[in-house]
């Protein structure tokens, strides 16, 4: 299992999508909110923050895990003896790990641009939210990745689940006054409770922290189970 952990970190590190939808484009968006609103920029930073690392634990990993299966990585496993599960989690683990460097990378970037100020005890109530959230969304990712024969058909699939995931959200828009359905789908939606998590650790909020972490774990434990029951080895 190390062996693939840190092989697969090694490869990620090197991947563009990662440079440019989670590194790139957070920060150009965290410059033109300095410019075009610069008394709200600092608002959005657990925004910039969430939105980076879910870009990067569902969006991306869905790339490369499709990746791999049409190159026939997946299909060596039958003749090793890892088991699936142990396969899946290393990956995983890999890739949660990221995340949590790309937090911390958006996190240091804004608070130099927005000269924010944030507590030691936040940056470590960071990191359970990160690393729980990164875990559910990757093997979320494992499972769409299963369902889909090309890229094409990835991207469209991926969108049709991040769009509704972002927008009935409140990254960067109160849900406060909107229309009934889309609270309902707010509350109900882990992005949601990923931001929330976020929002708890840098405001001292514990108990919206471990509200958050607690439906995180659920959110975990049900991405895991249909990530084992659906993977796909190979397209035949």
């Amino acid at each position: 299992m190390k062996t693939i952990f840190f092989l697969n970190l090694k490869s990620s590190l090197k991947d563009m999508y990662l440079l440019f939808w989670s590194i790139f484009m957070p920060c150009t968006a965290i410059i033109a909110l300095k410019i075009f609103l610069p008394n709200l920029a600092g608002n959005y930073t657990q925004g910039m923050i969430a939105v980076s690392v879910f870009f990067y634990t569902f969006m991306t990993t869905s790339f490369i895990a499709l990746s791999q299966r049409r190159r026939g990585v997946f299909h060596l496993l039958h003749a090793t003896p890892l088991p699936l599960w142990k396969y899946i989690v290393s990956v995983s683990s890999s890739w949660a790990l990221i995340a949590i460097i790309l937090s911390y990378i958006i996190l240091l970037f804004s608070i130099v641009v927005h000269q924010l100020t944030i507590t030691l005890s936040s940056l470590f109530y960071l990191i359970p939210v990160i690393l729980t959230a990164s875990l559910a969304f990757v093997f979320l990712s494992f499972f769409i990745s299963s369902l889909v024969k090309n890229e094409g058909h990835l991207s469209m699939t991926a969108n049709i689940i991040m769009l509704p995931m972002l927008l009935c959200s409140n990254a960067f828009l109160t849900m406060e006054k909107a229309p009934n359905i889309v609270q309902f789908i707010s509350r109900i939606n882990p992005f949601e409770w990923f931001l929330r998590g976020i929002q708890g650790a840098f405001y001292h909020n514990y108990h919206l922290w471990g509200e958050s972490i607690l439906l995180l774990l659920l959110c975990l434990a049900f991405s895991l189970l249909i990530s084992i029951k659906t993977f796909k080895y190979s397209d035949q």
